[in-house]
């Protein structure tokens, strides 16, 4: 993960802990609203694993083809964290061509609301060691929101969905980014 893959975004999810005092070993204010934090990666992992000069892609987020490597959509990745904490991983699934078209299809039509797809993951999270062939499903929740995960068949994807992270491992190497705003201004 570089830096500047990543960043943080503003939301209206409900979520967190609603406290604007900083954590006492991790040095991070939960959000004053309750909502989860949101650590957005720019650009799936594998794009920055092609030579420029030989870079051809179609899109931008929340749909990005890049050629002779794959096609990826945006989704939300949401973790659990302990003391009321709550992360939103705005993610890359790497998906086959066929999801790809129906995601792209119905975006803006009725029938985006039965969206429902397996892919790969496309950013390595940290702290976990997640691999880019991490396999997972996202469905539509909110037909004005990307994609959320539901579920995994892996091991490692139905943990990091299910099990409640201490927060301070999670939060750790994002903390830069999740202080870059003050907590008032979330």
């Amino acid at each position: 993960m570089t830096r500047s893959n990543v960043s943080r975004a503003g939301s209206q999810k409900t979520g967190g802990k609603a406290t604007s005092k900083p954590c006492s070993c991790c040095g991070i204010a939960p959000d004053p609203r309750g909502r989860p934090f949101t650590i957005t990666f720019s650009l799936p992992d594998l794009y920055y694993d092609v030579h420029p000069v030989l870079l051809d892609t179609w899109g931008e987020d929340p749909f990005l083809a890049i050629k002779d490597v794959g096609f990826f959509l945006r989704v939300i990745l949401p973790v659990k964290l302990t003391d009321g904490f709550a992360v939103n991983f705005g993610t890359w699934a790497q998906v086959d061509p066929e999801p790809f078209r129906d995601a792209w299809k119905t975006w803006n039509a009725p029938e985006y609301k039965d969206l429902d797809f397996n892919f790969g993951l496309g950013n390595k999270i940290e702290p976990w060691d997640t691999s880019l062939r991490t396999h997972m499903r996202a469905v539509v929740k909110d037909i004005d929101q990307v994609p959320f995960v539901v579920d995994s068949p892996s091991e490692l994807g139905t943990r990091i969905l299910t099990e409640v992270w201490p927060h301070a491992d999670v939060l750790a190497p994002y903390a830069d980014i999740l202080k870059e705003t003050a907590p008032e201004e979330r």
